[in-house]
């Protein structure tokens, strides 16, 4: 197949979600004059939604409040500015819907092409592989059904991927497991017969509001180790202070038990004196990235093995309706909430039957339901991700896993590093698998920095042209 060539400096970003489209604004932002072909590749028919804001359902609510959202990182007022055009009751502190944060990113994409024309394309493919190449352009991306492409720079923009087959679910009943994220899915089940949901954080709950939706008197079973709901935002979410680093962590010793110890403390000191332990969490958020970095990988480990469930329930918090939501269908007895693992499953009737041993009891208790929802989180583990793309560059060795297993290698200017730990001039990744080197990395309020230092990165570096 013959390959497409830009006269131009060519960037090709795979993946037009959060991620992939701030990369493409902020690197047109950065230089706009510098001659560039910008292609958004995207697999899917819509570009800028990504999997979080695809949703024509207003009952899912950002976890973030309208003032820290903007996407533009240098001007923090803009998303903000975009609800009160829609509506003059949003402000600073409103929970805005992800089907209008979706539309706000859509707006930002098209002014930046109306701005720049003929910068910026969308090509509606899947790209299967990524090669090094001899020709002009020193990067082949070898698109599903399509010409290829020759490109400068490559950036990995691929968002995130399908959550892991529960241990103890068979592949035999595995067609009856269904993907959190899938809507379609979800609403095509049987309406009356009950559902399991395994997993209690923000992919597992909105899985329960669409179930509940569908048929306010479904039963749902909500399953997951620990038994643990994120916590909600305040009705009146304060910004975040600006500080240095916490006087309350500094001369500790970088271990996991002395951070944890110091944060419950403090926590409890602010509650005390009338404070909100949110407050101190917050004020800790722009110095986790340094602290992450300073941990050994054995301190880690003991992080992601003994913390992380508490630290993400505290951290990534519920819009304030949607915490009220999930406590009225909790107390109602509509959904059932279960603390233990599962431990089997097998074809029951039309449905499964599905083994949970409880924490804290001896034995196994059996729920009878009609499907399985696995609302567990992505995967991030690449060496078992069916993504054609993820599977060839790591075969090729042109990709490393950190060691923890929760995403890709990169250095300071993102640029991927190799199986022998080179960097790769030129091929990038930006997105939630950032977390290996930066742990902050999933939500807006970091990515738009991600993307901005990305596109200004883009922007300043040499084109590396192998003939001219």
């Amino acid at each position: 197949m013959t390959a497409f060539t830009s006269p131009a400096c060519c960037i090709a970003i795979v993946g037009a979600g959060f991620s992939g489209t701030l990369t493409a604004i902020n690197t047109l932002r950065a230089n706009p004059a510098m001659g560039l072909r910008i292609l958004l590749i995207e697999k899917t028919s819509q570009a800028c939604r990504g999997l979080a804001y695809r949703y024509d359902d207003d009952n899912l609510l950002l976890n973030v409040p309208a003032g820290n959202m903007s996407a533009i990182a240098d001007e923090p007022n803009d998303f903000v500015a975009f609800c009160e055009e829609l509506d003059p009751a949003f402000n600073a502190k409103s929970f805005i819907s992800r089907r209008l944060y979706g539309e706000y990113l859509e707006q930002k994409l098209k002014d930046a092409m109306d701005q720049y024309p003929g910068v910026i394309s969308i090509v509606n493919a899947q790209v299967n592989a990524v090669h090094l190449s001899t020709d002009c352009k020193p990067y082949r991306l070898q698109l599903e059904n399509a010409e290829d492409v020759m490109a400068d720079k490559v950036v990995l923009a691929l968002g995130h991927f399908a959550p892991k087959l529960p241990a103890g679910i068979q592949v035999a009943v595995s067609s009856q497991v269904v993907n959190a994220l899938d809507f379609a899915a979800i609403d095509a089940l049987d309406r009356d017969a009950p559902v399991a949901v395994l997993g209690m954080g923000h992919t597992a709950i909105d899985a329960v509001f669409r179930l509940t939706s569908c048929n306010p008197g479904r039963k749902v079973y909500m399953i997951s180790r620990r038994g643990l709901l994120p916590f909600g935002h305040r009705f009146d979410p304060q910004p975040p202070r600006t500080s240095g680093f916490p006087s309350w962590l500094a001369s500790l010793p970088m271990t996991i038990r002395a951070y944890t110890r110091a944060a419950r403390k403090e926590a409890k000191a602010r509650e005390a004196d009338g404070g909100d332990w949110r407050d101190m969490l917050n004020e800790l958020r722009p110095h986790t990235a340094t602290i992450w970095k300073n941990l050994s990988d054995t301190e880690r480990g003991k992080f992601l093995q003994r913390v992380v469930p508490y630290w993400d329930i505290h951290r990534h918090r519920l819009a304030p309706a949607s915490e009220r939501r999930i406590k009225q269908l909790i107390e109602s007895g509509q959904v059932v909430q279960l603390a233990g693992r599962v431990r089997g499953g097998e074809k029951f009737c039309s449905g499964l039957r599905i083994d949970v041993a409880l924490r804290g009891h001896q034995g196994v208790s059996s729920i009878e339901v009609g499907a399985l929802i696995n609302g567990t989180g992505p995967s991030y583990d690449i060496a078992a991700v069916d993504q054609p793309i993820l599977n060839q560059l790591l075969h090729d060795g042109l990709i490393k896993q950190d060691r923890q297993k929760m995403g890709l290698e990169v250095d300071e200017h993102y640029q991927l590093l190799t199986a022998g730990g080179d960097s790769l001039r030129g091929l990038h990744y930006i997105g939630p698998m950032l977390k290996a080197k930066y742990w902050e990395a999933i939500a807006v309020p970091e990515l738009r920095i991600h993307a901005q230092q990305l596109g200004q990165g883009l922007a300043s570096q040499p084109f590396t042209r192998i003939c001219d």
